[in-house]
């Protein structure tokens, strides 16, 4: 098999998990990824919740993992001239820079989509940012939570009945933009390629959203109007929701054909006696005694464990799902067969598993390509092999504080 980036080097000015967790995929697919961290280390070591790992053991940071995997790392300071003249020097040997530091930020410390094509002309040049690179709040400071979910209009259509904003996991939003900004840097990438021009290609947090939430937001651009905000027995339709069974273990369901789908529904759950009943025969008569047949049926479902339903279910072709905890996903066949999960080793931790890519290739090489030690552990032999420094250049970057980890 080959590696279908093979031969392209990334230079990663980035923290956090959003631009970090696209140059990840690059290198799962063979890419040379080298990150810039602080000489303090990236924010995130340690921000996100730690596995419990038996006491004596190395803890890796998993989520660190995550995001970083198969990379290089060097520690520069950026503050410094010679810390950006060694960005820069880097910049000039590599295809991609990816970067999500403000844009005050890139300016102040000469690494903005100008300085970086100045050094290498047919660079391709990747920001990430909280709320876009054009309008009156471009130097806002953004995460996930705020200008993903919040920002957007998420946090607001799934909000509790008392108008309570959702609550979300961590950097769910984050590696949906980072997954735009992988797709924006592919195609710059074959811009490249085919013109022999660099290439600037941005992606936010706040777009990624909008993009997710496309539905809602096509129908407000046209009327203007928010979605109404529903509780399950307001629902539009009991065909889709989700229901508690007898071990407190839900099941989802997904008919989308209201019409030929609720006989089935009612045969499947053993209530064959409401597929004729005035008041749930039709759509609309479902919809408008709503409340009492999405109570009736929590009783039906509850009757069962989720486990003895699903056999039923299956055998009468409804289209269901299982509500799954995180500790159930990780031992879920189906999701490994999917390939979600790869292990990797770490020099001190050993081997332990991660998340992989989000697609499979057939007949081309990604997987992730090893542990990430991070905290500028590769400087020396980066700036080595890239740069050709010798011991006492590098000796006097690292006496002035320019490069390596402190």
């Amino acid at each position: 098999m080959v590696d279908p980036l093979g031969g392209v080097r990334v230079l990663e000015l980035a923290n956090f998990a959003a631009a970090p967790s696209a140059a990840a995929i690059m290198a799962d697919l063979g890419a040379d990824v080298i990150k810039v961290e602080p000489p303090g280390g990236d924010a995130m070591w340690g921000a996100m919740r730690q596995a419990k790992v038996p006491e004596g053991e190395v803890n890796p940071d998993h989520p660190m993992q995550f995001v970083n995997r198969g990379k290089r790392s060097i520690a520069v300071a950026l503050d410094t001239d010679d810390g950006r003249d060694v960005v820069h020097r880097l910049a000039a040997v590599c295809d991609v820079v990816v970067m999500n530091l403000l844009p005050e930020r890139r300016q102040r410390y000469g690494v903005d989509a100008a300085d970086l094509l100045a050094v290498k002309p047919d660079l391709v040049v990747a920001t990430l940012t909280g709320y876009g690179e054009r309008g009156d709040e471009i130097d806002r400071p953004g995460f996930d939570t705020t200008a993903y979910f919040a920002r957007s209009g998420t946090a607001s259509l799934l909000a509790s009945p008392d108008g309570t904003p959702g609550r979300f996991r961590a950097a769910q939003g984050d590696h949906v933009a980072g997954l735009a900004l992988f797709a924006g840097i592919m195609t710059a990438l074959r811009a490249r390629d085919l013109s022999g021009r660099g290439q600037v290609v941005e992606a936010s947090l706040l777009r990624s959203a909008t993009w997710t939430l496309g539905f809602d937001l096509s129908n407000a651009l046209a009327d203007g109007r928010a979605p109404s905000l529903r509780s399950r027995t307001e629902a539009v339709s009991p065909l889709a929701e989700a229901y508690r069974c007898a071990d407190d273990r839900w099941v989802q369901f997904a008919i989308v054909d209201h019409v030929r789908g609720w006989p089935a529904f009612c045969t499947a759950l053993g209530v064959s006696e409401l597929t004729d009943h005035p008041e749930y025969a039709t759509p609309m008569a479902r919809f408008r005694n709503m409340a009492a047949l999405i109570e009736a049926l929590d009783r039906v479902v509850a009757t069962k464990t989720r486990d003895e339903w699903a056999p039923i279910l299956d055998d009468h072709g409804i289209v269901w799902a299982p509500v799954s905890t995180v500790d159930e996903v990780v031992t879920d066949p189906q999701v490994r067969a999917t390939g979600a999960f790869e292990a990797v080793e770490h020099p001190e931790a050993g081997e332990f598993e991660l998340v992989a890519s989000p697609f499979r290739l057939h007949t081309a090489e990604s997987r992730a390509r090893g542990a990430y030690v991070g905290r500028g552990a590769d400087t020396d032999d980066v700036l080595r092999d890239l740069l050709d420094l010798d011991d006492g250049e590098l000796d006097r970057l690292k006496g002035n504080g320019a490069v390596g980890p402190r």
